[in-house]
């Protein structure tokens, strides 16, 4: 049996609301060498952004996230891409991770398409032989060939988001993170982007966060739902999970 490309483990994450306390906190925590073997408790200000989160995402598997604002969906999907250290728990990850974020905040605007283009493939864990390889195929799928050498600040939002979306998808991730990376693009475009994610979803897992349910009804194989940093239901029938979040909004 193929190994879960994500394994989430009873991960707990806490945050702190007082800048100062965080910093103190945050110190800490540095000198403490030890691994943590118990759950800590929480001090002065601190909070649980996810409490007890098990999650296993295999290949071939797209897994939509659903909740409110504030459920812990983007908190838990920065935990698994490892931007935020676990509090207790453990994740695993088996592959390379690509994401699709409504924000290309890894972009530079002085930077060229091109050259833009190669530092975030870069950042993906690709090397210069397989980015040479995949870049003619990134400029034609996000349509801007004839673009390429222009400064990416005078891209429009659109070019920016299909550029976005071909790099996270012709990196061969095994995992794809996307949370409303969709939402800024056209509707012609979208249509693209869903199609080729139904042609090639076998070859990855996806973890979805849309406020588009048309989505995980399109693509989704079982939502995740979550609620004060709890996965409060998991369901492979979509229809009636979508129908339970509008149910307790």
């Amino acid at each position: 049996m193929e190994k879960p490309i994500v394994e989430v483990k009873g991960v707990y994450k806490k945050f702190c609301t007082s800048l100062k306390l965080n910093m103190l906190y945050g110190l800490q925590d540095i000198f403490k060498f030890k691994k943590v073997k118990k759950l800590p408790s929480l001090r002065k200000n601190e909070f649980w952004a996810l409490q007890n989160v098990n999650l296993k995402i295999g290949r071939g598997e797209v897994v939509g996230i659903l909740g409110m604002n504030g459920a812990g969906k983007t908190t838990l999907i920065r935990t698994i891409m490892g931007a935020f250290p676990v509090s207790y728990g453990s994740i695993k990850v088996n592959g390379r991770i690509t994401t699709v974020f409504e924000r290309t905040r890894a972009f530079q605007r002085f930077y060229s398409g091109v050259e833009n283009i190669r530092v975030k493939c870069a950042l993906f864990g690709m090397d210069t032989k397989e980015i040479d390889q995949k870049l003619p195929e990134i400029l034609k799928f996000a349509g801007v060939e004839k673009f390429k050498d222009a400064p990416f600040g005078s891209y429009s939002a659109g070019m920016r988001a299909r550029i976005n979306f071909a790099i996270s998808i012709f990196a061969n991730p095994d995992l794809l993170i996307i949370d409303e990376g969709l939402a800024v693009s056209d509707v012609h475009f979208r249509k693209q982007c869903m199609d080729t994610l139904k042609e090639r979803k076998s070859e990855m897992g996806i973890l979805l966060i849309s406020h588009n349910l048309e989505q995980f009804t399109e693509l989704a194989t079982r939502l995740v739902i979550m609620e004060k940093g709890k996965i409060t239901k998991e369901t492979s029938n979509i229809q009636e999970g979508i129908q339970y979040v509008l149910d307790h909004k």
